[in-house]
């Protein structure tokens, strides 16, 4: 009796997979598209063509995978949905293009590449679309780091997150587990930090924290799943010589641009058409100063230094405001007000960039072997039209999750607007209090004014030692943060390029001008009493330098 029962069941078995594959799987090629600059929004289309391209040409060859059924979704990024949690409701709300019979998802950004749908799908062939997984490019911290929420602090090595521009693939048992946690309806998760800083290790770590490999247990015991490396998936096409497997999925380094290519829709743009307006005090004036003289200031004659006190050593102008030790948003806006006025009529500027005082610039050559190329500084701003309003740097979110939430650029990377912006800044933003933290009370701002925050992937909130080493090569870095337990120069030779100098270059001359007014400025119908009110209540009037 037993024997003929284990038979009949597996009968049952083998019948249930014959039919089960009379109906193709689904495959969703995601490409998860940044509305600006428009490059990446014209890679983005050009992925999807070359993914249809390669499945037409082998439907006609008579050899596409009868069992699967793929589909590419370009998603057009809102607001928030640059984190993939974010973005997941939204997906999942689209007319169902995340369906119950979706078997495999493959993630991939503008400048993810996919060198072989064939191959990739028979990859796709030998892995269990019924497990709760997901494969990718694996990174690794060396150290713990606080753009990682110092997570895993005793063996930050053993933790993986994918490279998200080489393309995660994700089973469509996991993808759905996942859109149902963070559906309005979900409970019971665990989220660290309202911050959004690095989507990839904050996916990982969301994964692992809320996800069990026991489909029957809801929050894992002693640990969840971790991302399985897969060997099909790179860094970069040539980024181990000589493999067994060929790179399927791979990330698209950054192309150094070139004379010619700027005369191609880009504006000409030099360190002589940027204002930078470095922000100071005077504990600081001896420590710091001294070394951006010694780096990047060679190649930044309109340079001007802010302070909490004149000081005509440096010089250092005064703003007027007394220094706080956290949040510095009415000194922000007095730089901004007297940067207005220094820069006057002076029709050669276009951009005012806002810096720290231990933030390390790149404004010279890209080391390649072109002998065309032309500054970072310019790759960087000759894709946009310094006539409108632009908003550049690296983006963080707070609170995406929620109504409320909002995108800002992290001070200390930098900020790079375009003067039609800072004009408006001053017009229309205003600080709750003089601690009140700069960058996040400007991105709400600005937010609410309907202008996006554009991330610039080579500037950096923290020191290069912060993040995968595999990242930095993808993209020519533009800036560092950070002078604390790290050596600034070496750092500003090593990643940004630069050669010391024993002079930096003169400063362009500076008419002195009165201290900032008041700062009462309105947001005219955006007020900004909501975003005040939440910032206090999760205790950041006191400024997260993170």
């Amino acid at each position: 009796m037993p024997t003929r029962i284990c038979v009949l069941f597996g009968l049952l078995c083998l019948a249930s997979l014959c039919c089960g594959s009379n109906k193709p799987g689904e495959v969703l090629l995601v490409i998860a598209c940044p509305p600006h600059p428009q490059q990446a929004r014209s890679d983005c289309l050009a992925l999807s063509h070359n993914v249809l391209e390669q499945q037409r040409a082998l439907e006609l060859a008579g050899i596409f995978p009868e069992d699967f059924v793929l589909k590419v979704h370009v998603m057009h990024e809102l607001f928030n949905s640059w984190t993939m949690l974010d973005a997941l409701p939204h997906l999942r709300a689209q007319a169902r293009v995340l369906g119950a019979r979706t078997e495999w998802i493959i993630w991939c950004q503008h400048n993810t590449r996919v060198s072989s749908l064939r191959g990739l799908l028979e990859q796709l062939r030998r892995q269990n679309p019924r497990e709760l997984a997901f494969y990718g490019h694996a990174l690794y911290d060396a150290e713990a780091t606080i753009i990682h929420h110092f997570s895993n602090y005793k063996d930050p090595q053993r933790f993986p997150y994918p490279m998200l521009s080489a393309g995660v693939v994700f089973t469509g048992a996991l993808l759905r587990r996942l859109a149902d946690l963070v559906a309005p309806s979900g409970q019971n998760i665990t989220v660290h930090s309202d911050f959004s800083i690095d989507a990839s290790h904050e996916l990982a770590r969301f994964i692992f924290d809320n996800v069990s490999p026991d489909p029957h247990i809801s929050t894992p015991i002693s640990g969840g799943i971790l991302l399985k490396s897969a060997s099909y998936i790179c860094s970069t096409p040539t980024s181990v010589p000589n493999r067994k497997l060929p790179c399927l999925l791979h990330a698209q380094p950054e192309e150094p641009l070139t004379l010619g290519q700027r005369r191609n829709g880009c504006e000409h743009t030099t360190g002589s058409h940027i204002y930078f307006a470095i922000k100071t005090c005077a504990k600081f004036h001896k420590e710091r100063i001294p070394i951006i003289e010694r780096t990047w200031a060679a190649d930044a004659r309109n340079r001007r230094y802010y302070s909490d006190v004149a000081d005509v050593g440096i010089p250092a102008i005064g703003t007027g405001i007394p220094n706080v030790q956290t949040g510095h948003c009415a000194k922000t806006m007095a730089i901004l007000q007297l940067s207005l006025k220094d820069i006057g009529k002076q029709l050669d500027i276009r951009w005012l960039m806002l810096v720290d005082d231990d933030t390390l610039l790149s404004l010279h050559l890209i080391h390649t072997h072109l002998p065309t190329s032309v500054p970072r500084v310019s790759a960087l701003l000759c894709r946009h039209n310094a006539t409108e309003l632009v908003y550049l740097g690296q983006r963080y979110g707070y609170r995406l999750h929620a109504p409320d939430g909002f995108n800002y650029h992290t001070g200390g990377a930098g900020i790079v607007l375009s003067l039609p912006l800072v004009r408006l800044i001053v017009q229309r933003c205003s600080c709750p209090s003089a601690s009140a933290p700069d960058d996040m009370i400007l991105g709400y701002c600005l937010q609410a004014l309907g202008v996006p925050a554009i991330h610039v992937a080579g500037m950096h909130q923290a020191r290069p030692q912060d993040y995968a080493g595999e990242l930095l090569q993808l993209h020519a870095p533009l800036t560092f943060h950070k002078f604390w337990n790290t050596d600034p120069e070496h750092t500003y030779r090593r990643w940004l390029g630069g050669s010391m100098v024993n002079r930096s270059a003169p400063l362009a001359a500076h008419k002195e001008q009165p201290a900032a007014g008041p700062l009462h400025m309105t947001m005219g119908r955006h007020s900004l009493a909501a975003g005040v009110g939440l910032l206090q209540q999760t205790g950041l009037g006191k400024h997260l330098d993170l």
